[in-house]
């Protein structure tokens, strides 16, 4: 097998994996929104619920300055696709308190 033929099965091998990946995310986040459509609640998000969402900041904010680029919201899909809807205050970043309110129902 040639280099070049290699090459591009490894890039597709990535590209599938990645594909995947995102997709199940997707997925995910999906039923999650239909799931709270189906039954609606008048009750705030539960404090773990609110815990397991900065978890997941947490883990995204790479520099740990606080807030969001476009850049570190691409581990987050359902984030990153709203990134700027939900970067109210139009500065580039989404703080915590943009994502919070991002994930309320």
């Amino acid at each position: 097998m040639t280099s070049r033929r290699r090459r591009s099965l490894i890039d597709t091998r990535k590209f599938n994996a990645m594909s995947i990946a995102i997709i199940s995310t997707a997925a995910f986040y999906m039923g999650a929104a239909q799931a709270q459509m189906a039954a609606p609640s008048s009750k705030p998000a539960a404090a773990s619920d609110t815990a397991r969402y900065l978890e997941a900041f947490d883990r995204s904010d790479k520099n740990t300055d606080g807030k969001l680029s476009k850049d570190e919201a691409d581990s987050l899909p359902a984030i990153a696709l709203r990134f700027e809807p939900i970067d109210v205050d139009k500065d580039g970043f989404i703080s915590k308190t943009e994502y919070l309110e991002a994930l309320k129902p």
